[in-house]
């Protein structure tokens, strides 16, 4: 399943068109009769309502024409037909998307094109999606044929760093190089190494003196900072002689994971030195933070640290800690000064006190929070539970009582300690017709509208996001109000998530799934608001997302994933393109539910947790981190994605027990003890709670 690390939702791009919709009027139509008294005026008035049903008819049958047309040229580009892509290209020049045919022929023809041909074609679409895409493959192909004056006047804005490479070879190779240097500077000095077409850049470089050992040692932190250490070495050659040793201390010391930087008691105090084990020191500290402690306390004393790194240092190692859940902690964060205890170090102090049950320090923490971090509904819950156990019940109530006016995870399990029902109010979409129509008929969303039906979801997506940009809040709404009615509920609920309209829950959980999910639950004895809850929050309820990680479809299901569930369950499985179709992904993805709550003792906190990290995760987080209230469990998570995961889901799952007009169970009661074994069967009368609209005073 995906990937622990945060998965930024791509999208796949269709390879097949969609054939036009049977449809239209007739070419055969019944032409009224009229009695012969009407005589002539009667004759033209037959004729021109003829007339007017067949340009009817041609306006009605043109757009399936032309989408077919086109459907026929874009995959003739692709498949790199390019007789039958010139037989068609000219039938569509009116058609809206005609620029996305030019698009194809000017990317195909770069190198031919004539310079005032594409800057002229560029500089009027420069508001389309392939645009940018585009103007870098030209300016490349420029650089390639070494097109100088070209690349003066049509570079400078690039961010491609083979361009800007080329750009800056383009002075030298003009004899214009004044005030060029710290741009070939910005170009050498990154912790990777760049593609070839710098090479002529970095050579003129070098032989201006641009290159100082002060700059040379920037870039071996860097290239150490972005684990490259043979590029390190290669860069100790800039440096002097005397110096070089430090770059192979540096490297010996990486090859063994840090564990021996107790040596550098040996080295001189220099600030390259310091850098290595200001580095080596973080690094060690991510997996061994007392050892990491261990070796500060020994070097402490021969290295003079500048406060800010000094600082920093402490607080790096305090921070790993507290994620390590080190018996130390506390004395570490006591180490680090007050004005360097960030909002990060707080959070993770707070978590530890929770683990070890130190509620005092837990209310130091996030007292100690900024205004805005200590207001974070997370925060507000763990501080009333806070002073509820250091004996301030009255404080503690009141916070949970202004927290249960909220509808989200830490608003509902706040309820659920007072005994209280769910605060939910619901407001219906304020948007008018008018509106969705003003914006479906601008240029951007009506490419993008016209792709989608096309079936090009990659450029029908990347049109709409730059429609919607700069849009104020009644204009995301009214986008959220496009999408709702075209059907695309993704985009809905990312136009509100932007807006800030949290209340439109029509709009926000969408119920056109449902059916879907509800088959596949009861053939599985699952949830269905849980099974929704996570396809919500998987994909925004997107039939065809795609993550960097391979994960498809509705529930996110990976095509090693499937592989697995077909040989185990004996679903028929074809490849990874069928878990773009819901059906089919929902199956996969509910059979796969299903295993972890077999595995995981029916526990839906532990099963969400895998879903989302896989099972080994929780498998490893369950022994490491041995607590018994679910809740801190999910808070002590070393996984951000993770721990914000698993609440998101169990908030939207009970959203959609409210959605689906079923009893809405308590939050808690699906979070139980880890040792209380499987969760089902007949729901408790004190499971359920009501749902109403509660507003503060």
């Amino acid at each position: 399943m995906p990937a622990p690390q945060r998965r930024p939702i791509l999208y796949a791009v269709s390879a097949t068109f969609p054939s036009p919709a049977a449809g239209g009027r007739s070419a055969e139509r019944r032409i009224p009769q009229f009695p012969a008294r009407y005589g002539g005026k009667m004759r033209l008035a037959t004729v021109l309502f003829c007339l007017a049903a067949a340009v009817l008819a041609s306006a009605q049958e043109a757009p399936s024409a032309q989408r077919e047309a086109f459907g026929r040229a874009w995959q003739a580009a692709a498949s790199g037909q390019r007789s039958e892509f010139e037989t068609l290209l000219p039938t569509l020049q009116g058609y809206l998307l005609y620029p996305y045919l030019r698009y194809e022929d000017l990317r195909q023809r770069r190198a031919l094109v004539a310079e005032d041909e594409m800057a002229g074609f560029l500089a009027d679409h420069a508001d389309w999606a392939f645009s940018s895409g585009l103007k870098a493959s030209w300016l490349n192909s420029l650089a390639e044929r070494r097109r100088w004056e070209a690349l003066l006047t049509h570079a400078a804005d690039s961010r491609d760093t083979g361009v800007r490479c080329a750009y800056v070879e383009a002075h030298i190779a003009t004899a214009r190089t004044d005030g060029l240097l710290p741009l070939a500077q910005e170009l050498w000095n990154v912790g990777r190494s760049q593609p070839d077409a710098c090479d002529a850049v970095f050579r003129w470089l070098q032989q201006a003196g641009g290159i100082t050992p002060g700059l040379a040692w920037q870039r071996i932190q860097l290239s150490m900072k972005a684990g490259q250490p043979r590029l390190a070495l290669y860069l100790a050659r800039f440096l002097p002689a005397s110096e070089r040793p430090w770059v192979e201390r540096w490297h010996q010391q990486d090859r063994g994971g840090y564990r021996r930087l107790d040596q550098a008691a040996q080295w001189p105090d220099s600030g390259k030195g310091q850098d290595i084990v200001k580095f080596g020191l973080e690094r060690l500290a991510r997996s061994d933070p007392d050892h990491a402690w261990q070796v500060y306390q020994t070097l402490n004393g021969h290295f003079q640290w500048q406060r800010d790194a000094w600082s920093g240092l402490v607080r790096e190692i305090a921070l790993w800690s507290a994620v390590n859940g080190s018996a130390d902690t506390l004395e570490r964060i006591s180490a680090v000064p007050e004005d360097a205890r960030d909002d990060s170090l707080l959070e993770w102090m707070t978590r530890w006190a929770l683990a070890t049950g130190a509620w005092p320090e837990v209310l130091r923490a996030i007292d100690a929070m900024s205004p805005n971090t200590a207001s974070d509904s997370r925060w507000r819950y763990w501080k009333a539970r806070a002073l509820f156990e250091t004996g301030e019940q009255e404080r503690g109530r009141a916070l949970l009582g202004s927290l249960a006016l909220e509808a989200g995870y830490h608003g509902f399990l706040a309820a659920d300690l007072l005994g209280l029902p769910y605060t939910v109010c619901p407001e219906s979409p304020s948007v008018s017709p008018a509106e969705i129509e003003d914006l479906a008929s601008r240029a951007g969303f009506e490419r993008s509208l016209e792709l989608r039906a096309l079936g090009i979801a990659n450029w029908s997506r990347s049109e709409w996001t730059l429609a919607v940009r700069g849009l104020d809040s009644q204009g995301l709404r009214a986008a959220a109000g496009l999408a709702a009615r075209e059907g695309w509920p993704e985009m809905a609920i990312f136009a509100l998530g932007d807006s800030g309209d949290q209340r439109w829950y029509e709009w926000r959980f969408p119920l056109d799934f449902s059916a879907l999910a509800a088959s596949n639950a009861s053939a599985r004895n699952l949830d269905a608001a849980w099974v929704l809850g996570l396809m919500r929050s998987e994909s925004a309820m997107a039939v065809d997302a795609l993550s960097s990680a391979g994960a498809r479809g509705l529930m996110q299901v990976t095509p090693g994933t499937a592989r697995q569930l077909a040989k185990k369950h004996g679903i028929a499985y074809s490849g990874p393109d069928q878990l773009m179709r819901a059906d089919d992904n929902v199956l996969f993805g509910t059979a796969y539910l299903r295993d972890l709550l077999d595995r995981f003792g029916g526990n839906p906190v532990l099963v969400s947790g895998a879903y989302n990290a896989g099972p080994n995760a929780v498998d490893r987080w369950l022994k490491e981190r041995p607590l018994e209230d679910p809740a801190a469990w999910v808070e002590n998570l070393p996984y951000y994605e993770t721990r914000d995961y698993i609440p998101r889901v169990l908030a939207f799952t009970t959203l959609y027990d409210w959605r689906l007009q079923r009893p809405v169970r308590r939050l808690s009661s699906r979070m139980p003890a880890f040792d209380s074994g499987a969760v089902g069967g007949t729901m408790k009368a004190a499971e359920t709670t009501e749902v109403v609209c509660r507003v503060s005073g």
